[in-house]
């Protein structure tokens, strides 16, 4: 378990979810909150769903939502017939802004007319970015594949896993390790099972290569291999396994981009 931790945040470490951006010059942080739709088509409906999608998305945008939704597909995991939906970046006050907009237009009931008859199941998340804790251009990055390690959390590990997050993260963002080229997101999920997650961009599958130095060498070097190994044990220690998927931007199912 430990060594496939090391290897896992080794790998994660390499390189810069989506079209995150913080707006140039800011002092604060976007705001935590991304709306996460997982869309499930009904098997052999692949092909009639992604019309349908693709249409109802850009009909929703000339209607005049301002929700900027973007669409990715899993190239790489365990299942792969599936679209994930995010839209960021929320405060719980800006969610009630939105649905309120969203009832207004009448968008829902346009997806459920036009989308929703292709459509086996849903599932509907929240997750909080630590973005003290992340490394992400303010530009945001457009990928266009991106890996994803999650965590699923155990119960009752107490505070040590998290600490050990912050802690390497700060590591890697003080001490050399962070650079333009090396970039991470975390991602908390807020409904389902607790789970912690960390994005990685990359431009093709040649990006995906680990690095010769891994994350562990590096904070061994930094901390000493004692306590390097300490802080990876106690990051392990809060989770009971783990699960890597590469998704890549679908710029057909996602809202037009309207060039700001």
């Amino acid at each position: 378990m430990k060594r496939s931790l090391l290897l896992t945040f080794a790998a994660i470490l390499l390189l810069p979810l989506g079209l995150v951006a913080q707006e140039e010059g800011a002092d604060e942080a976007p705001a935590p909150l991304s709306e996460v739709w997982i869309v499930v088509p009904k098997a052999g409906m692949d092909a009639e769903f992604a019309a349908a999608a693709a249409a109802e998305v850009a009909a929703q945008a000339e209607a005049g939502s301002s929700r900027e939704w973007q669409a990715y597909r899993p190239v790489i995991g365990y299942k792969l017939n599936v679209v994930q939906y995010r839209s960021c970046c929320y405060d719980w006050a800006d969610v009630d802004v939105a649905n309120a907009e969203d009832a207004e237009l009448g968008l829902n009931d346009s997806w459920n007319e036009n989308v929703d008859q292709y459509v086996e199941h849903y599932h509907h998340y929240f997750e909080r970015t630590d973005w003290e804790n992340s490394h992400w251009p303010d530009e945001g990055t457009s990928g266009p594949y991106f890996g994803v390690t999650s965590w699923s959390i155990k119960q009752g590990s107490g505070p040590a896993s998290g600490q050990a997050k912050d802690k390497m993260s700060q590591l890697a963002i003080n001490d050399g390790w962070a650079s333009a080229d090396n970039n991470w997101l975390w991602l908390s999920r807020i409904g389902g099972k607790p789970t912690l997650a960390i994005v990685s961009s990359y431009d093709n599958y040649a990006d995906m290569e680990p690095p010769e130095q891994s994350f562990f060498e590096y904070a061994s070097e930094k901390l000493g291999a004692e306590e390097a190994g300490a802080m990876f044990s106690d990051f392990g220690n809060g989770f009971k396994d783990s699960d890597y998927t590469v998704w890549v931007y679908d710029e057909d199912l996602s809202a037009p981009d309207d060039g700001d």
